[in-house]
């Protein structure tokens, strides 16, 4: 477990206490627990794991051992909060086994957070989806804000960058700093590759859940997204995708062909913007016109407008 991903946010104090609590996850004897004495955390974790992956490291661990332990924290009901291993706990699950070994931490809600939230957000195996949250869930936690503050916050940041507002408050420098700093620590991304990313938070539950079930990458996923309003179609083709493989390049023709014939069918009023352009004529020529000719013109307008409506009529029965 890395806990030097906390050095540039962590009080001195804090460090020291990670380092300890590092250094007590190797020494410490691991000890049998019952797997039904363990709850889940209330921190973002996983929406999703494949059986078939649980199902190989149950087979991995039957024949080989588990090579890692679990750690989870000692809570005062008698009972245990998971920290690390999920999937370890699904397979020990799926041999049927009603213990496994762990490492028992006597630590506070905010120590065990810090912890997990440290191991998951610079996970490789999390789908895009789980990626996203968790580091969203990190700075939200060293940023002491809800996500949708953390979110706001950095849209905001990275509207000054663009030039687009001309001040931030101190806070704000100060967050963008960290924010910066963390997500580079987490995955080498940036500020502008994050807020990006976002999108995926607005995408149709379906591409969602595909993204979670079928590891789906973000520009997968915001591609399939943009025929979100066609749900027929965009089923079909989530469908398609997950039965055949398809291809990055194969999906965008697809949707291009699906927005191009949704396209077609609306069809366009020829005479819309010679419409606006008569109307555009009439209000700068007819305030100007002498009383009489003002009276020549609006005759001869009302006689068109009635054919017009009058040829209209024929179609609306």
């Amino acid at each position: 477990m890395d806990t030097g991903i906390f050095e540039d946010i962590l009080t001195i104090t804090d460090k020291k206490k990670a380092k300890e609590i590092k250094q007590k996850i190797q020494e410490v004897k691991p000890e049998e627990i019952e797997i039904s004495k363990i709850k889940n955390p209330r921190f973002h974790d996983r929406t999703y794991v494949s059986p078939e992956r649980i199902a190989s490291l149950a087979e991995n661990i039957k024949e080989y051992g588990l090579a890692q332990p679990i750690v989870v924290r000692r809570l005062e009901d008698g009972s245990y909060e998971r920290i690390i291993g999920y999937i370890r706990i699904k397979a020990f699950e799926y041999l049927g086994k009603e213990k496994i070994p762990a490492v028992v931490l006597d630590v506070d809600e905010e120590t065990a957070l810090a912890l997990m939230i440290s191991e998951n957000a610079q996970r490789e195996d999390l789908n895009d989806y789980d990626k996203l949250l968790s580091h969203l869930e990190y700075l939200s936690f060293i940023l002491k804000k809800d996500k949708q503050e953390v979110i706001k916050l950095v849209r905001r940041i990275f509207n000054y960058i663009s030039g687009n507002i001309k001040e931030l408050s101190p806070e704000e420098r100060k967050a963008g700093q960290i924010i910066e700093k963390t997500l580079k620590k987490l995955s080498g991304t940036n500020l502008r590759t994050f807020i990006e990313r976002l999108k995926i938070l607005n995408v149709a539950p379906q591409i969602q859940e595909a993204i979670r079930k079928h590891g789906w990458s973000y520009s997968l996923a915001v591609e399939v997204n943009k025929i979100r309003h066609h749900p027929e179609k965009m089923k079909q083709l989530i469908q398609e995708i997950i039965d055949n493989n398809l291809s990055k390049k194969e999906v965008e023709q697809r949707v291009k062909k699906i927005l191009g014939e949704e396209a077609e069918k609306r069809v366009k009023n020829p005479f819309k913007e010679s419409f606006r352009e008569i109307n555009k004529k009439v209000s700068k020529i007819y305030p100007n016109l002498p009383p009489q000719e003002r009276k020549k013109v609006e005759k001869i307008l009302e006689k068109k407008l009635q054919e017009i409506y009058k040829l209209l009529e024929e179609y609306e029965r």
